[in-house]
């Protein structure tokens, strides 16, 4: 797979990570905790994998960025309950990152 390919599937799976982590830290149900922590385990091997791939350059931290807060804020309508913060979201997106992309 192309750099460019990559750029885009990490933003997806970095915005999957960021959502998941968000409704982990926000949820009132406990049964669904364990749940979306295995999905964040699983989303995390994803990325890492893919993040291994390649060196990035600060363009590329830039455009991964973007694209992980536009899946995370596509994804996040789709949850009426749940008033999601932006800056929050944000926040674990940089931090995702951060982890990955050395």
């Amino acid at each position: 797979m192309g750099k460019n390919k990559i750029i885009k599937s990490l933003g997806r799976v970095i915005g999957n990570i960021a959502v998941h982590k968000f409704l982990l830290e926000h949820t009132n149900k406990p049964e669904s905790k364990n749940h979306l922590s295995h999905e964040i385990i699983e989303y995390n091997l994803n990325a890492f994998e893919k993040s291994q791939e390649f060196n990035w350059n600060k363009k590329d931290k830039l455009e991964i960025k973007k694209m992980a807060k536009a899946r995370a804020e596509n994804i996040a309508k789709g949850y009426e309950d749940i008033k999601f913060s932006e800056k929050e979201i944000e926040g674990l997106v940089d931090e995702i990152i951060d982890e990955l992309l050395l």
